[in-house]
C-alpha cells in the first residue's frame, strides 16, 4: 500500500521548495505539466499572482472537476 511522504520538519530546505511559489509564465514553461494542465493553469490563474505546486494542481482538479458536471 502506498502512503503519502511526509514532510521531515527538521529539514527547512524540503518545506521551502514546497512553498516555493512562481509565476503564470513559469508554469506555462514548465515540464512538470501536460499540454492540457498548462492551458487549464494558462486560463484560471491570474498574470500578476504566484502560486505554489499544489495551488496550481487544486486549481487543475477545480477546473476539471467543474467541466465533468
Amino acid at each position: 500500500m502506498f502512503t503519502k511522504k511526509e514532510q521531515d520538519p527538521k529539514n527547512p530546505e524540503a518545506q521551502q521548495k514546497n512553498n516555493q511559489k512562481y509565476s503564470k509564465s513559469q508554469f506555462a514553461e514548465s515540464r512538470q505539466f501536460s499540454r492540457m494542465e498548462k492551458d487549464i493553469l494558462a486560463a484560471v490563474l491570474l498574470e500578476q499572482e504566484t502560486y505554489t505546486l499544489q495551488e496550481a494542481q487544486e486549481h487543475i482538479q477545480q477546473f476539471m472537476n467543474g467541466e465533468a458536471q
